[in-house]
Formats: structure tokens, C-alpha cells, sequence
């Protein structure tokens, strides 16, 4: 896995973002990182051998109603032994 990714890039500002145990929606990522492609990230981050664990969440819309969206978050060492991942 290779982590040594330019400084100041959405790969370098999402990872280290992530690997303090955040969680990220593309809404979390544009609010508080001003990035606007995560779907594209996460992708070249993927490529690049980061473990990142994605599943769907409901999110209140601001009409009252709920919204489907991707959460992603790193996976930790421990969750990749404990489900037999990368074995």
C-alpha cells in the first residue's frame, strides 16, 4: 500500500482524514474538505492499495424526508483480521 502521496492533494487530504478515524459522505467531503469528486478519490485511492470499507447510510434531507448516501471510512487492521480480509 502506498501512502506517500503528494501533499496538498485530494488523495494526501482525504487519507489523512481518514486515517483519524473519520467517516466521509461526498457531503462531509465538500462542507469540510472543499472537495467535490470523492467517488473519484476514493477510486485512486482504492487503486493505490488503501483498504476502504464503503457501505450505504439513511441521512435526513432538509424537506423531512431520508436520503440514501456512501459512507466510506478506512479499515483498520483489526476489522481486516476479524472478517478474514486480505488474507
Amino acid at each position: 500500500m502506498n501512502t506517500n502521496f503528494k501533499l496538498g492533494t485530494h488523495k494526501q487530504i482525504v487519507f489523512d482524514y481518514l486515517n483519524k478515524g473519520n467517516k466521509i459522505t461526498t457531503r462531509t467531503a465538500m462542507i469540510n474538505l472543499g472537495i467535490g469528486d470523492l467517488q473519484g478519490t476514493i477510486r485512486d485511492l482504492k487503486e493505490s492499495g488503501v483498504p476502504i470499507h464503503s457501505k450505504y447510510i439513511s441521512v435526513p434531507t432538509r424537506y423531512g424526508k431520508n436520503a440514501t448516501v456512501k459512507e466510506y471510512k478506512l479499515l483498520t487492521e483489526k476489522f481486516i483480521k476479524e472478517h478474514k480480509l486480505l488474507s
